[in-house]
């Protein structure tokens, strides 16, 4: 249901008169401000691309807009309103949601004859409780309501809005976050209390929340169509993936055969996955470098930092636009693969599976000399510089929990997600001290540092070697050692800013009291870091430095600020990118994010020292 034949006509003639005199208005799409834009202004200012791009393309663009509002003419044929007749084609293919095991039908639609596949609006909640329900088992699924009136199909959660247009080919939300976020979460939720170390937790009253912007997104300047007409609406299985999975950290995959909706792909997944068909066409590299800038401009967590002001101006300027348009599958994955190492190197952005159309060792033999890029060589030689000089003082791995005279040492590489396996209210055992678990490691430091008798007069968490993991997790960390944790937390799409502040049970008496943290005990707090700790690694850092409660040790950390989240293309490119939840710490009410990494308080140059656990513990004794 478009508008109006003729003056789409008469607005096609308009854009040939003006092509090459000056560049039509232009907006930037992810920060929504709109800036005009001359000639003589395009090389200098954001939204340029548009405007060089139009002219490149003059001929043929003007006379395809034309040639396409004319076909509209002659189906029509009247000034008025009415909808626009598409050839949709149904095709009901298994579904696969999370897991080989979750299976269901799924129609899907591809218009004109097209490559596309498009779902049905009215479907996507299904898909989306599946998701849910998935992600958060104990934790009920919100209802929504779902209905269409004219050009619009909107669904309701409450006073919660989500709304297709499809006539200006937009999606917008009253409310980003609020409409998708968890019933037992906070806004900008990154501690989902749904397993069984909820009991574990207890969030403070002081825990804020402060609501976002209305957030649209704008189709029309990636020429992404949502298609409407008198049998229903649709909507590309793409963009769907991109602004409504994701939240919920899951992607579509169509391969011909089947749908793959999920975070990532397990070893069955993958095999149902490769199993596709379907060739590598014109317009399914056009849909997916259009895709792809889209979800980037508006979901890339760090694009200000990063100084990118469209990724369709940043493709253009590196040269890779030319590649990502290729009839070769590999050549645009491994334009993909150059984007991520090369220009983001974010280290959270990452490259994560090819798709099912691209050969394999011709994709590896292109990207063989980029790497990891320059952020990723950098990381890993740190690594690895580090892990030797450990290994050369615990040659036989190092002990989780070590005490050195007075001075305990609490090591660990990840933040261990919580397991609904291991039974966190029983008492700690030796085996606890394995670090396989991270929440029963520290209920086993505690347990052992406030024992009666106990020598400890220090207690150093060494972070020197952890790469990050999970943030509820990370929570309990932070909280062990202040008392009571805040982790700050920002959309930068919405706005939206969260502040949590939990306090923990460690010494499962099922109270949230003094007793359970090592804060307020007369122990010097200590957290060992270097330029490898990223991620949940740098975070714990970070908020140590802001707390004033803890000293560092070594060297600045690694930085990482933003959730990961899971994306792929239409094309089948599977890739992680830093998202639009941005880790901060709080400061006279303000947030500032983590990515420069925390500068140490006592700078310790020769990283083999780190691990000279005895001449360490001289130096820390010595501070005091």
């Amino acid at each position: 249901m478009k508008r109006n034949v003729l003056t789409k006509i008469l607005a096609c003639l308009m854009a040939i008169s003006l092509v090459g005199c000056q560049a039509a208005p232009s907006s930037e799409t992810a920060g929504g401000d709109t800036k005009e834009t001359t000639a003589n202004e395009t090389k200098n200012d954001e939204g340029s691309e548009a405007a060089t791009n139009a002219v490149a393309d003059e001929e043929s663009t003007s006379t395809d807009a034309v040639t396409d509002a004319v076909t509209e003419a002659d189906k029509g044929g009247e000034e008025t309103d009415t909808p626009v007749s598409y050839n949709v084609e149904e095709k009901t293919l298994p579904a696969y949601i999370t897991s080989a095991d979750n299976k269901k039908d799924l129609k899907l639609y591809f218009v004109n004859g097209g490559v596309i596949p498009y779902i049905s609006a009215g479907d996507i909640a299904d898909l989306l409780q599946m998701i849910y329900e998935s992600e958060s088992p104990a934790d009920p699924f919100y209802k929504l309501e779902y209905s269409t009136d004219g050009d619009h199909a909107v669904y309701s959660r409450g006073p919660y809005k989500l709304d297709f247009d499809f006539t200006n080919d937009t999606i917008s939300f009253n409310d980003f976050d609020a409409f998708f976020k968890m019933e037992s979460g906070l806004l900008v939720d990154m501690v989902p209390l749904t397993t069984n170390t909820a009991k574990l937790f207890q969030q403070s009253n002081l825990s804020t929340d402060r609501y976002g912007e209305a957030v649209t997104f704008d189709l029309k300047p990636y020429s992404i169509d949502l298609v409407s007409d008198k049998d229903g609406y649709y909507v590309p299985l793409q963009t769907v993936s991109d602004v409504i999975f994701s939240f919920y950290g899951a992607m579509a995959l169509y391969n011909g055969n089947c749908v793959i909706i999920a975070g990532a792909l397990d070893e069955e997944l993958k095999a149902l996955y490769q199993d596709g068909s379907g060739e590598w066409t014109k317009e399914l590299a056009e849909f997916s470098y259009n895709e792809t800038c889209f979800v980037l401009d508006y979901e890339y967590g760090l694009k200000e930092i990063h100084d990118i002001s469209s990724f369709d101006r940043l493709l253009s300027d590196t040269g890779l636009k030319a590649e990502f348009l290729s009839e070769d599958p590999v050549v645009a994955e491994a334009a993909l693969y150059k984007l991520i190492y090369l220009y983001l190197g974010d280290l959270h952005s990452q490259f994560t599976g090819l798709s099912y159309k691209a050969d394999r060792d011709k994709f590896l033999e292109i990207i063989d000399p980029v790497g990891t890029g320059l952020a990723g060589t950098a990381r890993t030689d740190t690594g690895a510089d580090l892990q030797a000089a450990r290994d050369s003082y615990y040659p036989d791995g190092i002990p989780a929990y070590e005490e050195v005279g007075n001075t305990a040492y609490i090591t660990f590489d990840a933040f261990v997600d919580r397991s609904a396996d291991i039974d966190y209210f029983a008492k700690p055992t030796e085996a606890d001290n394995s670090g396989t678990d991270t929440i029963r490691l520290m209920q086993y430091a505690c347990q052992q540092i406030l024992r009666e008798g106990s020598p400890i007069e220090n207690v150093v968490m060494d972070l020197s070697l952890n790469g990050g993991g999970d943030t509820g997790t990370a929570e309990y960390v932070m909280a062990t050692f202040l008392g009571q944790a805040d982790l700050s937390t920002k959309n930068t799409l919405s706005g939206a800013m969260t502040d949590a502040v939990f306090t923990i049970d460690t010494n499962l008496d099922g109270k949230f009291d003094e007793k359970d943290t090592l804060a307020g005990k007369g122990l010097q707090l200590y957290c060992l870091e270097s330029p490898f700790s990223f991620s949940c690694g740098n975070l714990v850092p970070s908020a140590f430095k802001a707390s004033h409660k803890v000293t560092l040790l070594g060297q600045e950390s690694g930085g990482g600020s933003c959730a990961i989240h899971p994306l792929c293309t239409a094309g089948g490119s599977q890739y992680q990118v830093s998202g639009y939840r941005r880790f901060s710490v709080m400061k006279n009410g303000s947030f500032y994010d983590v990515d420069r990494g925390a500068q140490p308080d006592y700078f310790i140059g020769n990283t083999m020292k780190f691990y000279d656990r005895k001449g360490l513990t001289g130096y820390i004794n010595r501070l005091y």
